[in-house]
C-alpha cells in the first residue's frame, strides 16, 4: 500500500467517528508516512534478513544487525505511539503484528 492509500484509509477511519481537527490530521499524515516506511523496510528485511556477516579489523568474523532492521524496530515503537495518540484502537506493546485500522 502506498502513502496516499494509507493516509486516505486512516483519515476515513478517524473521520467516521466525527470531525477531525488539524492536530489529528497532522498525526494521521505522520502515521501514514511511518506505515509506508515500515512496509518498505520490512520488504528489505524479508529479502535480506535481519543480520549479515562481515569481517572485523583483525580478520574476525562478525555478525552485524542490519541497519534497516534496527530502524524497523524504532519505527514500530513510534507507530504505536502515534496510533495511541490518534486513537485508532488498542495497541499491544508486545505485539509487532500489523494493526487492523477498520
Amino acid at each position: 500500500m502506498n502513502y496516499t492509500e494509507t493516509h486516505n484509509k486512516l483519515l476515513a477511519n478517524i473521520e467516521s467517528k466525527g470531525p477531525v481537527d488539524e492536530n489529528t490530521r497532522e498525526l494521521i499524515f505522520t502515521l501514514a508516512k511511518i506505515i509506508t516506511e515500515e512496509h518498505k523496510l520490512q520488504g528489505i528485511v524479508d529479502k535480506e534478513g535481519i543480520s549479515y556477516d562481515t569481517t572485523g579489523y583483525n580478520g574476525q568474523k562478525k555478525i552485524v544487525t542490519r541497519p534497516e532492521y534496527i530502524e524497523l524496530q524504532r519505527l514500530r515503537d513510534k507507530k504505536r505511539a502515534y496510533i495511541k495518540a490518534v486513537g485508532l484502537g488498542h495497541v499491544d506493546a508486545e505485539s509487532n503484528e500489523k494493526q487492523d485500522f477498520r
